[in-house]
């Protein structure tokens, strides 16, 4: 019984905790800087620091040894099947790029 009681509350910690991650707005103040774009779109899964969540199933993405032409890819168009990453198929280029110039610059 507690088996099944653990993977429920598993069950609707990450439904609850991914839909949380699907926030397409984009009208953000003219002086939004880098950071705060990163956690408006990205630290609620990726962490604040680019950690990643285990629980999640977000990877770290501060290290990530992808080219920035795939990190904006995969924000755009999606990560494939099966991906719990969301899209962001109307956010802004600049606002993509100024994500990415972010997350290169976090470091341990």
């Amino acid at each position: 019984m507690k088996q099944i009681f653990t993977m429920i509350l598993v069950f609707f910690i990450l439904l609850f905790g991914l839909s949380g991650c699907s926030r397409d707005n984009h009208d953000h103040p003219a002086n939004i800087t880098d950071k705060q774009l990163f956690e408006a779109h990205c630290a609620e899964c990726h962490g604040e620091g680019g950690t990643g969540s285990f629980l999640l199933g977000a990877p770290a993405n501060k290290d990530s040894k992808l080219l920035n032409l795939q990190i904006r890819k995969k924000m755009k168009e999606g990560s494939g099947a099966g991906s719990a990453m969301p899209v962001y198929h109307d956010m802004p280029d600049d606002e993509v790029k100024r994500i990415v110039t972010y997350l290169r610059s976090l470091h341990d």
